[in-house]
């Protein structure tokens, strides 16, 4: 029955997890290229900076919904290594035969650790906003999925006789995670007996935000050993695999930020995101999955390779263990807005993680975008960004914002641009602002 659950939830993490490596995306964020923390106000400050609700331009209320309040409001993002239009079309689909060359070239684009996948899915069920305060509740799904090199070389040169397909380089990582958060920002005095701080900064403001985090499952591969040998008249199968899973987490994060206003154009922040992040797995269980098989499979019952197999199978238990704890991203973000004009704005924001894993990446990210209004009540953005996960990230988007409720698109590529990106994100969503 075990087992059985444990397959159950490495597939539903994975069907769910193929949408992208930014936490609290929303259409302005994505279409900013992540431009977007001097930005962020009311409901949107959570994963960004808290600080801001005591900054101007939040509202009163506001609350942020999909197609109808409570339907989630969908964002997602997917990313991978090497696979984009352009590579297809050029390398893949040209309509003639590819010579051992032209696989030799197509192989030579798929990194030696495997072709990875860094999916996200983010589901804002609920968003408000109130004065200095806002809440948000959301369902997450997060990780990395990797391929290995040897099945493509498989796919494109075929099996060679008695020469091993490795499978080791297989690997996967995924989490699903409900986040409840509540964050509060405040203006603070500014001491006037302090040289240049009163004199060059208008307002300062500080805020926080708590997160609770309610997990619904995490599996992660521990080890992953397997070949496949062919020969003349049989076929060598072994493999090994060591799974760790759990069903059912708790954990907080915190934010921590703050923000200024230096004068009626320049403003700057910067916050700690995820701080002290964790999840304890196994509330309803937590244990590790084990598999492996060695089975010789001669040419002449290749139909019987069902139960050739299962008879092969050495091991195939699934047992309990004490509850573990995964890390929550932390984040460091510092960011300004410079108000060119009345309806021209310019953001510019720094990225920086401090562990590889789970869609994140130390490699820090630049984003500079800009927002741009030919008319009072239409927002046109635009943003590109540098580094991280994603390497690049250029994005775009619009708005209807009427005085009582606004319209929001994002769409954004990575890792190039057109038909040469090797990913997207894409979100959308109206909010009710009084």
């Amino acid at each position: 029955m075990k087992q059985k659950y444990f397959a159950v939830l490495i597939f539903v993490l994975i069907l769910t997890g193929n949408g992208f490596s930014q936490f609290y995306m929303n259409p302005q964020s994505i279409s900013m290229a992540n431009a977007y923390s001097a930005k962020a106000r009311g409901t949107n400050v959570i994963g960004w900076n808290p600080a801001n609700l005591g900054l101007d331009g939040n509202p009163s209320f506001s609350v942020q919904f999909g197609i109808l309040p409570l339907v989630p409001v969908v964002s997602m993002q997917m990313n991978n290594s090497t696979i984009s239009p352009f590579w297809i079309n050029k390398k893949f689909m040209t309509g003639k035969y590819l010579t051992d060359e032209d696989k030799e070239s197509l192989m030579d684009d798929i990194p030696d650790d495997g072709l990875d996948f860094t999916p996200l899915v983010h589901l804002r069920i609920l968003d408000l906003s109130f004065g200095r305060w806002a809440v948000s509740v959301g369902q997450e799904v997060t990780g990395t999925i990797i391929f290995p090199k040897s099945l493509f070389r498989l796919a494109f040169f075929g099996n060679e006789f008695e020469k091993p397909i490795d499978l080791s380089k297989t690997d996967a990582e995924m989490q699903s995670v409900m986040t409840i958060a509540v964050a509060h920002g405040r203006e603070i005095k500014i001491p006037s007996d302090i040289p240049l701080v009163s004199e060059f900064i208008q307002r300062v403001s500080v805020g926080g935000a708590v997160k609770l985090l309610v997990g619904a499952g995490y599996v992660g591969f521990d080890k992953m050993d397997g070949s496949v040998t062919t020969y003349n008249d049989h076929i060598d199968l072994n493999g090994e695999l060591k799974a760790r899973y759990g069903v059912g987490g708790f954990g907080m994060a915190f934010d921590l930020g703050a923000a200024t206003k230096i004068d009626d154009k320049i403003t700057a922040n910067i916050s700690l995101n995820n701080l002290f992040g964790f999840v304890n797995w196994g509330i309803f269980e937590s244990g590790v999955a084990k598999y492996s098989f060695i089975a010789e499979i001669p040419s002449e019952q290749f139909d019987e390779i069902d139960s050739l197999l299962e008879a092969g199978v050495q091991e195939d238990t699934t047992y309990e263990t004490n509850k573990f704890r995964t890390h929550y991203p932390a984040y460091l973000l510092v960011g300004g807005s410079y108000k060119f004009s009345d309806d021209l704005d310019f953001y510019a924001n720094y990225r920086q993680y401090f562990r590889n894993q789970l869609a994140s990446s130390i490699s820090p990210t630049i984003s500079v975008a800009c927002e741009y209004r030919p008319l009072n009540w239409l927002p046109v953005r635009a943003g590109i960004s540098a580094g991280g996960l994603e390497r690049s990230q250029i994005g775009f988007g619009f708005g209807l914002d009427f005085s009582r409720y606004k319209l929001d698109f994002g769409i954004s590529q990575t890792g190039g641009i057109f038909n040469r990106a090797k990913g997207m994100a894409l979100s959308f969503s109206q909010s009710l602002v009084f």
